[in-house]
């Protein structure tokens, strides 16, 4: 995981932002996950997508997230080497997707947890 830098560490520790804690992360076909210190998932993609595809220029939901399964689509992405549908690797109720995925694709391309997180998932009981 990429660190994060002293200035973000700063700017977040003025705004109230707290930092993904990535330090039990575990990486699943290319998606890393997380659980936070309020029990839900924070789930991204991992360093070894970029090694795989290049650079991302695309990345869309593939459907209306809700409720996940594991091994639903989580994300369609088109990079300079390949196109991939990532699965989720957890089940559980959606509580936060990153509508900046797609829009600015360069933020997406940097392998910071910060940028790169695609959902937030309640898991399943």
């Amino acid at each position: 995981m990429a660190k994060v830098s002293l200035w973000t560490r700063i700017k977040n520790f003025f705004t109230g932002k707290k930092q993904p804690t990535l330090t039990d992360a575990k990486v699943k076909d290319g998606i890393w996950y997380a659980k936070q210190p309020d029990g839900n998932y924070l789930l991204g993609i991992d360093e070894s997508v970029y090694q795989l595809m290049g650079k991302i220029t695309f990345a869309d939901f593939p459907t209306q997230l809700n409720n996940l399964q594991v091994e639903d689509d989580l994300l369609d992405i088109e990079g300079d080497k390949s196109v991939e549908t990532l699965k989720s690797p957890i089940a559980g109720t959606v509580i936060a997707k990153n509508d900046a995925i797609g829009k600015d694709i360069e933020t997406l391309n940097e392998p910071n947890p910060q940028v790169n997180w695609i959902v937030k998932v309640k898991p399943a009981q």
